[in-house]
């Protein structure tokens, strides 16, 4: 019995290079603990990016397949990140960072939030920066986050998940089956086109019916789409501005947290 397509969509937020594919008040209820997901594309300008903002509950999985962005967080991070690596920064009880895109680059990324579940909401904040020659995987797939057919990423998920980067070639079928604990699943085509039964195009978000079975996936020509798969999160979400928690008072305080961050880092005068 194939497993049926719950809707799909193309987003509703669009501001500048950013779509807005999922967020935690509509899609993300659904599908998480995936939560938000933005997809980036387009060429910026001198200084597009995102500047110094907060995060708290939640971890922020930063993948860009061409372009990238120099990085700064208060973990004390600062990297220059390219084309096919990955940022983690599992935010816990409050972490800033920011992000410039290369100029003129011709960008395609997706940032990525995760719920955590109360162990670590409420930890010390820790972010992960890889390499793409440090990345998991094989000629099919790469594994992101989570493990599959034997590859394990080298980032320790928060939560029973899977975030998989998968290529297709030209005339080419992979079929993906998730764990039996696994009730959720999604993708989202960045490159090429779906064909056969599950056609789908660049910046289209599937989001199937909840469930285990496997999905097969087809190209004429070829494709390139993320996918995620996970134990749906059993908590209900409560939701701040860039910060979602478990509960009122894990976000309050993680809220206190934020602002002592904050003001540190006006006395270190990064804000400046």
């Amino acid at each position: 019995m194939k497993r049926a397509i719950e809707y799909r969509t193309k987003g509703k937020g669009h501001h500048g290079m950013i779509t807005n594919l999922v967020g935690p008040s509509g899609i993300g209820q659904d599908i998480k603990p995936f939560i938000f997901l933005d997809y980036i594309h387009g060429v910026p300008s001198q200084g597009a990016g995102f500047g110094w903002h907060p995060h708290s509950g939640i971890a922020t999985f930063t993948y860009y397949i061409e372009g990238g962005s120099d990085l700064e967080e208060s973990t004390g991070n600062k990297v220059s990140f390219r084309a096919g690596d990955i940022e983690y920064l599992q935010a816990g009880s409050g972490a800033w960072h920011k992000g410039i895109l290369l100029k003129d680059q011709p960008t395609i990324g997706f940032q990525l939030w995760i719920c955590l579940p109360p162990e670590l909401e409420t930890a010390d904040a820790k972010s992960i920066y890889l390499t793409t020659d440090h990345i998991i995987g094989n000629d099919r797939f790469k594994v992101l986050l989570g493990e599959h057919e034997g590859l394990k990423s080298k980032i320790e998920s928060p939560n029973d998940m899977n975030y998989l980067d998968v290529n297709l070639g030209p005339n080419e079928k992979w079929t993906y089956t998730p764990p039996e604990s696994h009730d959720v699943l999604w993708m989202v085509v960045y490159e090429g086109k779906l064909s056969g039964d599950l056609l789908a195009s660049v910046g289209e978000l599937i989001v199937f019916q909840e469930g285990s079975q496997p999905v097969e996936f087809s190209s004429e020509h070829s494709a390139s789409f993320l996918l995620g798969s996970a134990k749906k999160f059993e908590y209900d979400l409560v939701i701040g501005r860039g910060s979602i928690h478990t509960s009122k008072y894990t976000l309050l305080t993680s809220q206190i947290k934020i602002n002592k961050t904050y003001a540190e880092l006006v006395k270190k005068g990064v804000f400046e």
